[in-house]
């Protein structure tokens, strides 16, 4: 360490964060940072909100944690109150997690419990995308389709299968993994039932528009309505990823509501 900076292995002085003011971060030399995209976006209401550590300092206050197995809690209820009208769906149920990955390992947890519960123990496949970014850990990393992300890991990787991302710029281009309309979507995807054979994709899963991986990448207009008509066809769970498209990022509560 050194002038209010610490090495990095192998690589160049890294600042060291002491503290933070609205979308800026400020090291330990004084030096302010615009945080422009907030970390790894997830900063949404900007640093140093005295309000929010003053709301979270209270609840600390009162009790640390109780298991949602076995307790619920009026801070709990006040938050699934206000959050569940703004969701897409009708009867929302919500089930708060610490983070993207957990969300995305939690929804695939869900995937199975449903068909469990239906029945249809077969239906084990699940398919999202190549260019996606789900999470890193190891469920998560296998569901997204980011390349170098996984490589390391591919003796570990496998379970999911991977369509296309839908990327009109690259559609077409040799190992771009890019197709450029809902038609060549509904293509590959009645290409992958015809191999692993009905009744057994489990879900769809992806984000609405296409995140950290290709960099806000917005689909054709075509490809949400045909894969979500695809998905009903043939009973599959379709599974929106809304980590970064949630929440007004994309100009609505959410990105599927474009």
């Amino acid at each position: 360490m050194s002038d209010g900076k610490i090495f990095s292995r192998g690589g160049p002085l890294l600042p060291r964060a002491v503290r933070g003011e609205g979308a800026y971060i400020i090291d330990a030399s004084g030096r302010r940072y615009l945080d422009a995209a907030g970390g790894a976006i997830v900063v949404g209401v900007g640093h140093g909100r005295a309000d929010v550590a003053a709301a979270a300092a209270e609840q600390m206050g009162r009790i640390a944690y109780a298991h949602g197995s076995a307790f619920t809690a009026d801070a709990l209820e006040s938050w699934a109150s206000e959050v569940g009208p703004l969701l897409p769906i009708r009867d929302a149920s919500l089930y708060p997690v610490s983070g993207g990955s957990e969300a995305a390992e939690t929804a695939l947890k869900m995937v199975r419990a449903y068909w469990l519960a239906k029945g249809e123990t077969e239906r084990t496949v699940v398919v999202s995308r190549w260019g996606s970014y789900h999470g890193n850990t190891l469920g998560a990393l296998d569901l997204s389709g980011r390349k170098g992300l996984r490589r390391p890991y591919e003796p570990w990787l496998g379970r999911f299968e991977h369509v296309s991302a839908p990327y009109p710029y690259r559609a077409g281009l040799d190992g771009a993994n890019a197709i450029g309309s809902g038609a060549a979507a509904v293509a590959e995807l009645d290409a992958l039932l015809a191999r692993v054979g009905p009744g057994r994709i489990a879900a769809f899963v992806a984000e609405p528009i296409v995140g950290a991986t290709l960099a806000a990448a917005v689909p054709p207009d075509d490809y949400w309505p045909a894969v979500a008509a695809w998905c009903a066809q043939h009973n599959v769970l379709l599974v929106a990823d809304e980590v970064m498209t949630g929440f007004g990022r994309a100009g609505t509560w959410f990105g599927v509501d474009h």
